[in-house]
């Protein structure tokens, strides 16, 4: 039933410290003043909890929620409380929003699709509680007795959970003048989860001159000329801003410095930077003014008076307070199409409101925009006008060439993004207290910009950014567009997925992950990573000595390289753990000699993981084929994808093998990586010369380390496949697809077929990409293997995809450094995820930030060019400098003459897949990498 008076009736006295505007101040109140009192409406059926005078809001915040719900047209919230919810573990998530309900419901609906029951919103200070957290001692946990979840539909629940549940990820409102922003900010004081946003930060960002400050001198962005009075004991601003635009003058006593006053004034209206402008506003700034309206403007000409307002705004001035005098920048004016009717147009002024989030990587993504009109001689402010769209705004401002809109667009990308980042490299050199706990960051920020013209060309000139203001306008947008079949925007999606991402990272913290094969310096990043997320690893590893023996929580040296033994290894292993008293969350193996021991230890522990059988069809090449070719169920059946092949043990089978696998072919090991000793083949002849070479130079795994050989040295002769060449690597929980990514491959040097260049993203068009993800997952699955990251090497020719051999492990080389470069997710934490038996949050709609090209170096190329002739240094000095990618596979010359493995992977990035490609290409014929043996142009020229 609908919940009624069983919510609770709440009270929290608030202690106010500090002044507040008061209501006839704080004109500004959101959408909401667009139309006054349109959050009152009653609730669908008039089953709202009761109301006993509701002193803290929350019977108020239930009714706007059954409101909003209903607008919507989703079913009003059920009430579950009678019935406590139970059995909430370390491995549950839950992303806590404290207060509003408005703002944050579209990104409640959207994450209660994601992961339902997941996102609760909290309404009142009596819902939750706080404790020492038993983790990070001086921090506390938030937990949660009581709560409104989301789930798929739209359909939500009032609940009471018993015990508590614990937060993983606590945002909400925490606005200064918003009336849930004092219980809401005191809740989200210093805990121990991540926590978007926090009241010193949101006062920090509804500071004017503050934001100012940062955007002019860290993001370079344009802003309004800028005379800004301060009291001179005044510690969060640096002695002299130093920054064009902006200046800054401390007063020891802003009543008794009049003359200082008028100078500084006089000197302000009179200098270049004040020349284009006819108008300037004078007004207190700080995060008690924001949203105000408070303000008074003057004519240039007019500096007696502009003095006299400044010094009237001077008296009362406060330490966190500012007296800004600033130019009123007007907008644009582009030459107009005529006008419908011969009434005189009015001057107007277009605001643009951008919002951006804190995405994978830390990186800042834009959201949303939206822009508001209104009468150039004030400034348009939230609230006072309908949003509408940039595109659209731009059309009736007079640019019409789709080209200059699009570039426009881009240019306001750039800025907002640049803006975000700057904000936060400024934040994160506050402490903790400044930020409002150790784990506070700002993960939505609002961000306001005009169009202006300087210098007779449009510029984007940034204005001013916010806690909130910006979200609800970019909400109210969104709501608008859908209410006349505008498809629904990327907004809910991106903000859900930020939150549900830091809930996710919150929520391995700490976990035991039982490592198996530490692997060789290319999988050094797993090292850096596990700190990062602060997992601690107990690493299984062959070699006593092994670099990484200092860098793990438990060092379990086992010789395991053996892999014919696997099973006996894995009894040993499991007698290792338990005499040490560990007891892992997950296990699970980055390394491909590994993976069948790891899943035996899986097995073993009663952990999450693939099935030892299935990892075994996987890791053995022929098995793998020979497999899916009697899997036949499917339209197409995994069968399609199955290659002719034979296994190889001696010559007697090289005979047999060519009378079933056509010429030419590729003979290979059959436990493989790398491509070594992959080859083609023209005829039995050549393949008994390369099996007998094979077989004499390569017994063990002392001959080779790591390339499987741990496994024996059988081969296979398999079918040649013509074609591209591209790696799929998957995300599966539970047999469902989580994410896929399609890298492409450039030729490799035939005969042999080590990798030369690569791609990301693909080249293919979307359908031709979605049928290599599609034959990848149906691979996948029809061997058994249901979860897990997992790399999946194709051919795709004019029939389709063909499969070449599937890896039961995260990509190696590159791959999961670029994926997470190129589009944000990183796939060491999915596979970590995953084992936990928590399925990874990733993007709905990846879409890539840039494009990467890379080549592959051998030692036998490049070793005289890279290290004699000073091209390592250099390569390392652009990594620096942020220009190229370096991944280096092996510290030395792994391997020699046909059983060469790459030594370094060299990337560089562009906005465009032609631009990394013509960096990349000028950058190897500086360096000396490319040349008529490796033609790296060559290898490029692929990639259309």
């Amino acid at each position: 039933m609908p919940a009624r008076s069983l919510l609770p009736q709440l009270s929290m006295a608030q202690p106010s410290p500090e002044r507040v505007p008061s209501p006839a101040e704080q004109e500004w109140a959101g959408p909401e003043a667009l139309c006054p009192g349109w959050l009152e409406d009653e609730a669908p059926d008039g089953d709202v909890p009761g109301d006993s005078g509701d002193p803290d809001g929350a019977t108020h915040a239930f009714e706007r929620l059954q409101s909003a719900l209903c607008q919507e047209g989703l079913p009003p919230t059920l009430d579950c409380s009678a019935e406590p919810r139970t059995g909430f573990g370390p491995l549950d998530m839950t992303v806590c929003i404290l207060g509003s309900p408005t703002a944050f419901l579209p990104v409640l609906l959207e994450g209660g699709t994601r992961c339902p029951g997941a996102m609760v919103l909290c309404l009142s200070p009596t819902w939750a509680s706080r404790v020492p957290s038993e983790s990070c001692p001086g921090a506390w946990s938030l937990l949660l007795s009581q709560g409104v979840s989301f789930k798929v539909g739209g359909h939500s629940a009032l609940e009471t959970f018993v015990p508590p549940r614990r937060a993983n990820y606590v945002t909400g409102t925490f606005a200064p003048w918003d009336p849930e922003g004092g219980w809401a900010a005191e809740l989200a004081r210093d805990l121990d989860c991540p926590t978007g946003g926090s009241a010193p930060l949101a006062r920090r960002l509804e500071d004017l001159l503050v934001t100012r400050w940062v955007l002019a001198a860290r993001a370079k962005l344009p802003v309004p000329p800028t005379l800004a009075f301060v009291l001179e004991a005044r510690g969060d601003l640096p002695a002299e801003l130093e920054v064009p635009g902006v200046r800054l003058v401390r007063l020891q006593d802003p009543q008794g410095q009049d003359s200082l006053v008028r100078e500084e004034v006089g000197a302000f209206l009179g200098g270049t930077a004040m020349e284009p402008y006819s108008q300037v506003m004078v007004r207190p700034a700080g995060w008690r003014w924001r949203g105000t309206g408070t303000h008074s403007t003057h004519r240039k000409e007019e500096g007696a008076a502009v003095a006299q307002a400044v010094c009237a705004r001077l008296r009362g001035l406060m330490e966190e307070d500012s007296v800004l005098l600033e130019a009123m920048v007007p907008t644009a004016r582009l030459p107009l199409p005529p006008p419908r009717s011969p009434a005189p147009r009015l001057p107007v002024a277009l605001r643009i409101c951008t919002l951006l989030c804190r995405s994978w990587g830390d990186r800042p993504q834009l959201c949303q925009v939206a822009c508001a009109v209104g009468r150039a001689e004030s400034p348009v402010r939230h609230g006072a006008a309908l949003p509408q769209g940039l595109d659209s705004s731009l059309q009736q401002w007079g640019v019409v060439a789709p080209s200059q809109r699009q570039a426009l667009a881009t240019r306001l990308r750039k800025a907002t993004e640049a803006a975000m980042a700057a904000l936060l490299a400024a934040e994160a050199e506050l402490s903790p207290q400044q930020r409002g706990g150790t784990r506070a960051r700002t993960d939505i920020l609002g961000v306001d910009f005009l169009l202006a013209c300087v210098d007779d060309a449009l510029e984007l000139v940034a204005l001013a950014t916010n806690s909130q203001r910006c979200l609800e306008t970019c909400v109210l947008a969104e709501a608008m567009g859908r209410a006349v079949g505008e498809p629904a925007g990327d907004l809910p999606r991106l903000l859900a997925e930020a939150m549900l991402h830091r809930a996710q990272c919150h929520l391995v913290e700490g976990k035991d992950i039982l490592l198996i094969g530490a692997g060789g310096v290319s999988k050094s990043f797993v090292w850096e990573a596990a700190r990062e997320y602060g997992l601690k690893i107990h690493l299984v590893e062959s070699d006593p000595e092994h670099f990484a023996a200092g860098l793990v929580q438990t060092f379990l040296p086992y010789d395991s390289r053996e892999h014919r033994r696997d099973e006996e290894h894995a009894e040993r292993v499991l007698e290792l753990v338990r005499s040490r008293g560990l007891r892992p969350h997950a296990c699970l193996s980055y390394w491909d000699d590994c993976v069948v021991l790891a899943a035996l230890v899986c097995q073993g522990l009663g952990l999450r993981g693939c099935s030892p059988a299935a990892v075994r069809v996987a890791k053995q090449k022929s098995r793998t084929h020979q497999h899916l070719q009697r899997c036949r169920r499917g339209r197409p059946p995994p069968a399609a994808f199955a290659v002719p092949c034979r296994r190889l043990q001696s010559h007697g089978d090289v005979e047999r093998a060519a009378g079933a696998v056509p010429f030419p072919a590729v003979a290979k090991l059959e436990f493989g990586a790398g491509g070594v000793g992959v080859r083609l083949v023209e005829d039995a002849g050549q393949c008994h010369a390369h099996a007998a070479r094979l077989w004499r130079d390569l017994r063990d795994d002392a001959d080779h380390p790591g390339i499987g050989l741990g496994w024996g040295n059988a081969m296979l002769l398999m079918e040649y496949v013509p074609g591209t060449e591209h790696d799929v690597d998957l995300v599966v929980f539970d047999g469902r697809l989580v994410g896929a990514w399609v890298s492409d491959n450039g030729p490799t040097r035939v005969p042999a077929f080590l990798e030369t260049a690569a791609c990301l993203p693909s080249c293919l068009p979307a359908d031709r990409q979605a049928q290599l993800v599609r034959a990848a997952l149906q691979c996948c699955r029809a061997c058994g293997l249901r979860d897990g990251v997992f790399n999946v090497e194709l051919k795709l020719g004019p029939g389709g995809p063909r499969l070449l051999e599937i890896n039961p492990r995260m990509g190696g080389f590159y791959l999961r450094d670029w994926i997470r470069e190129v589009y944000g997710p990183d796939l060491l934490l999915a596979a970590v995820l995953v084992a936990l038996g928590v399925p990874p949050v990733l993007p709905a709609r990846p879409a890539p930030r840039a494009h990467l090209a890379g080549v592959m170096c051998l030692g036998s190329e490049h070793g005289a060019a890279l290290a004699g002739g000073g091209g390592m240094e250099a390569l390392r000095e652009l990594q620096g400098r942020g220009l190229v990618r370096l991944n280096r596979l092996f510290e030395e010359v792994a391997g020699d003459g046909e059983y060469e493995e790459p030594l370094l992977s060299v990337a560089c990035d562009g906005a465009t897949r032609a631009e990394a490609c013509v960096r990349l290409l000028g950058l190897c014929q500086a360096l000396g990498i490319d040349s008529p043996r490796y033609p790296v142009e060559h290898f490029l020229s692929h990639f259309k």
